[in-house]
């Protein structure tokens, strides 16, 4: 029951490192060159088949641009927002210098013009009078 209960978590954590791989759209290959590790041990790891050191999570882990704990599956406040902040800084940390100043730019531009709607729009239903009966 023991070996059970271990296979779980290795196919568990198996699974986690293909969902961040796939969802920052790298190959098993990609993987194995940005972490260090051959393809097989990264294919063998996905597949829950084999355990590993932790000098090799902590490659996987950097590789992947995410938190050890949201990949070990023991972080309890990670929220939706994190990991998805988590990941879209992982793509753009692998855009070139000069594309990631203008995403900066964008994003900047694009924040800001959501900020000002947004005090427009609550500025807006103050200043609504709203009928009473």
């Amino acid at each position: 029951m023991g070996n059970r209960a271990v296979s779980q978590e290795l196919i568990m954590l198996g699974n986690r490192i293909r969902g961040y791989r796939k969802e920052r759209g790298f190959s098993q290959e990609i993987l194995a060159e940005k972490s260090g590790v051959s393809t097989n041990t990264i294919s063998r790891i996905e597949g829950g088949q084999m355990a590993m050191s932790v000098g090799i999570l902590q490659r996987i882990v950097k590789a992947l641009g995410v938190d050890a704990n949201v990949l070990l599956g023991v972080s309890t406040d990670a929220s939706e927002t994190n990991i998805w902040v988590s990941a879209f800084s992982c793509r753009v940390q692998a855009l070139k210098e000069n594309e990631q100043e203008i995403l900066k730019h964008t994003m900047n531009a694009l924040v800001e013009s959501m900020e000002k709607n947004r005090l427009k729009i609550s500025t807006d239903q103050s200043s609504q009078i709203l009928p009473t009966r």
